[in-house]
Parts: structure tokens; C-alpha cells; sequence
């Protein structure tokens, strides 16, 4: 918002058509609860068995601090596992890190759908996919898993998050095997096809109806991709960067371009990061952290 010209946004917003604003708040709203379902199943396929109203209400926290490089602010959520319920962050931080396994998967099948019509996108698809692969080789081996935690157990901060490595290791790969994986495909797929299709309605609803629903997968996928690989909270800058030169190679004049994607990053991830503060708050206010 400070980059670009604020006015020219505001100027923008001033052509959305609001009849559209319910449809896409469902599709967002849809996509989440794929993903609280999915922790759900993660949690349960590990022991781990809480109340379904804390159960999202910690989801939702880790969501809050999804701004944070890395995705490490999602740490938050094994934090409040230890201290509502006792349950060990051997046990909680795995599900954290294959949530984002699984979340990676479903962003390669999304783009999948539209790579016919977005032929950019092939490329980062293939880069990903060897990418995700290669994590995925990485947490089923014994040998590189434990020199890698090793590592990170000389971080201070990340120390305390790493309490059994090789409980942790059995945590991973228990959730990386079985016939209950496809339904966690399933579920990250669901999510990034709602977000995805939010997007589509979103271009709708200023007007440009130049882009059909697959291309806009693969192309909002695609810089999600990019966002993911770059470590950036969130993948600010290089996700709205890259959409907009994606839109852009297909005709759309670029300062229209960053304007939509601004927006787009406003509804899709800024206002569940807004709700995932207030179940941090909420679940906050039962029982203090610094405890």
C-alpha cells in the first residue's frame, strides 16, 4: 500500500461490484474449513485429541502469524497444544511442518488444472515439483532428518521446539503413509481450488472478464509457488510482483494489474490473518502463554 498509489487503489475498489462480495467470502470462508478439517485429521492420525472449538481456535492463531518468514510463526500453534493440553511439541511441530508438505501438494495439482492455458506456469510447476519432492525424500531419510535437526537445535529459539528428534520422525513419517493421505490431498487441493476460484470472481467483480477460471489457477497458484520458495512472509512482494506480470504477458495493462493483486492479497489473505488474530486472542485470554 505505501509502494503503490494508493488513490489509484481506492480509485479501483470504487468499480468493484459488491454483489459478487458474498460468493467470494464463502469461497474463502470454504477454503479454511478445508484446511480445519484437515488439521483435524492430522491431529487425530497422531493421538492427539482436543475439543473441536480449541481445536480451530488454535488453527486459526497459527493463521495469525502466518506473516511471520517461513512460516515459523505457525510454531504458535504447537505452543498452545503444550500448554492447553500438554501435548509434547515432538508430537505437534511434525503436523505443523507436513501441514506445508500437503499444502504444497495442493498448490502442484491446483495448477495442474490450467497449465493448458497458462503456459508460463509449466516451468514453475516442474522447479516445485522437484523442489517438494526432494523435502519430501528429505523427512523420510534417518540419516539427513536427525543432521538437520541437529542444526536447527542450535537455534535458541527453534531448541525448544525440538524435544525428541526421533519421535518427532516417527510422527512425520506415520503422517506421510496410509490410506488417510489421499483425503489430506484432497483437502489442500479443496483449499487452493476455493482461493483460487475466490481470486477468479474477485478479477469478475472489477471487471475483466478476459481470463478464464483454469488460467486463473494456474496463474495465481503459480506466484503462490514463487511465494512459497522465496521465505518472505507470506510471499509479500514476489507473489503480487509475479501475478501481476502474469496478468500482464496475457494483455493486462501492468499498474492495473498490481492494483488487482493488492486487492486480491487484501481479501484472500489479510482478512483470515484479521480472524486468526482474534482466536489468538480469544484462546489467548483462557490461559496465559507466559505461563
Amino acid at each position: 500500500l505505501i509502494i503503490f498509489d494508493i488513490n489509484l487503489i481506492s480509485k479501483e475498489f470504487a468499480n468493484f461490484q459488491y454483489e459478487y462480495l458474498p460468493l467470494i467470502l464463502v469461497l474463502i470462508s470454504s477454503g479454511f474449513f478445508s484446511l480445519i478439517l484437515r488439521w483435524n485429521l492430522l491431529l487425530k492420525k497422531s493421538g492427539i485429541n482436543i475439543p473441536n472449538t480449541s481445536s480451530i481456535l488454535i488453527f486459526m492463531s497459527g493463521i495469525s502469524l502466518s506473516i511471520v518468514p517461513g512460516k515459523a510463526g505457525e510454531l504458535i500453534k504447537s505452543e498452545l497444544l503444550k500448554i492447553k493440553f500438554d501435548v509434547p511439541r515432538s508430537k505437534s511441530v511434525p503436523i505443523i511442518i507436513i501441514e506445508q508438505i500437503y499444502s504444497a501438494i495442493g498448490l502442484i495439482i491446483t495448477s495442474l488444472f490450467g497449465i493448458y492455458y497458462f503456459d508460463l506456469g509449466i516451468y514453475i510447476v516442474i522447479g516445485f515439483s522437484i523442489l517438494v519432492g526432494s523435502i519430501f525424500l528429505f523427512l523420510s531419510s534417518n540419516t539427513l532428518f536427525k543432521k538437520f535437526s541437529i542444526i536447527f537445535l542450535k537455534i535458541k529459539f527453534l531448541n525448544r521446539f525440538i524435544e525428541n528428534i526421533s519421535e518427532s520422525q516417527s510422527v512425520i513419517k506415520n503422517l506421510l503413509t496410509g490410506k488417510f493421505v489421499a483425503s489430506l490431498i484432497f483437502l489442500s487441493t479443496l483449499f487452493w481450488i476455493f482461493i483460487s476460484t475466490a481470486v477468479y470472481f474477485i478479477i469478475l467483480a472489477f471487471q475483466i472478464d478476459v481470463f478464464d477460471i483454469f488460467t486463473i489457477w494456474s496463474m495465481y497458484t503459480s506466484s503462490i509457488m514463487l511465494g512459497f520458495v522465496s521465505f518472505l512472509p507470506i510471499g509479500i512482494g514476489v507473489v503480487e510482483g509475479s501475478f501481476a506480470g502474469f496478468m500482464a504477458y496475457r494483455g493486462i495493462d501492468i499498474s492495473i494489474a498490481l492494483t488487482l493483486i493488492i486487492i486480491i492479497r487484501l481479501i484472500v489473505e489479510w482478512l483470515p490473518i484479521s480472524a486468526g488474530f482474534i482466536c489468538l486472542k480469544l484462546i489467548y485470554g483462557k490461559k496465559s502463554l507466559s505461563n
